[in-house]
């Protein structure tokens, strides 16, 4: 993956995220470490050609780089922090988006050998795998199509779908298949956790989610946990609070109007929590010059 460096940077000309012309493909760029952050990672495979990155989920931590690769089978809100980089050697990552529909299609295809692996506890929604040579080879012709844009509508579909072939193969595959067959434990909690993202503002019981997803208060407690690192409770707050930093980055709202608009009743509270997260309180992410958001690297 270190031999792609050079061929990433025509296609990151700047800074943060570069879409490209492969749709769900896109090559990320940082010039410089940075603190950590938070964010809300998407189901997506990421690839780093150069430099390292570290994301938190909870107190477990990833590390990934040229020789290993990180998967989301799940919507999670992390800490993450780009732990090598400088101008004259960017970090830079290829993040693909998944989506459950093409697992699915790759499963049926693939019949016996992308088993649903119904039968396997739930796992950690986040994982680092090792770099394979089979993800290399399809990531060096991904860099490459990029110099044919001619070739892309005809081979981008089949590439993007024979990376994530490899990686439902890999070790952590299984939460992705059985996410998308909807089997097991892994595919209810993938389900709510869609539900809460749709609209963090609703307010949820753990009796409600877990009648949601069809489990005992006591097995979908310990299920989502295992999965986000979170308790349903704490995982509900880590979103409305991420959602909240986003507005406020962006100037939509003032801080009261944040807070209520995520779910808060209390500004006050929301205000602590809000500091306690991100280091610094709402309103002064609010006035502090706002340029367009980078998000954090994948």
């Amino acid at each position: 993956m270190r031999a792609l460096a050079a061929r990433c940077l025509p296609h990151a000309p700047e800074e943060g995220p570069n879409p490209t012309a492969i749709r769900g493909l896109s090559v990320f760029r940082q010039s410089a470490a940075l603190q950590p952050r938070s964010a809300v990672y998407e189901p997506g495979v990421f690839l780093v050609t150069q430099g390292r990155k570290e994301t938190r989920v909870g107190d477990e931590a990833f590390v990934y780089d040229p020789d290993a690769y990180l998967v989301t089978s799940v919507p999670l809100p992390v800490v993450g922090q780009i732990l090598e980089a400088s101008p004259e050697r960017p970090f830079l990552s290829l993040a693909l988006r998944i989506e459950l529909e093409t697992v699915r299609e790759i499963m049926t295809q693939a019949g016996d050998t992308l088993a649903p692996a119904a039968s396997e506890p739930p796992q950690r929604g986040l994982a680092a795998c090792p770099v394979t040579p089979e993800i290399q080879a399809v990531a060096t012709r991904l860099l490459d199509l990029l110099d044919r844009p001619e070739d892309v509508p005809a081979l981008a579909p089949l590439y993007l779908r024979e990376l994530l072939y490899f990686v439902l193969k890999g070790p952590r595959g299984g939460f992705l298949r059985a996410a998308a067959m909807g089997n097991g434990q892994q595919r209810a909690i993938s389900g709510v956790l869609t539900t809460l993202h749709a609209d963090c503002r609703r307010e949820f019981s753990v009796p409600q989610l877990s009648a949601m997803a069809g489990m005992s208060e006591s097995v979908f407690y310990e299920a989502f946990k295992q999965v986000t690192a979170a308790t349903p409770l704490q995982y509900i707050k880590r979103l409305r609070l991420q959602e909240a930093h986003r507005q406020l980055s962006l100037g939509l709202d003032n801080v009261s109007g944040v807070a209520y608009g995520v779910g808060y009743n209390s500004v006050s509270q929301f205000s602590r929590e809000f500091t306690r997260v991100f280091g610094a309180n709402p309103q002064s992410v609010l006035t502090r010059d706002r340029r367009p958001p980078q998000p954090s690297a994948p």
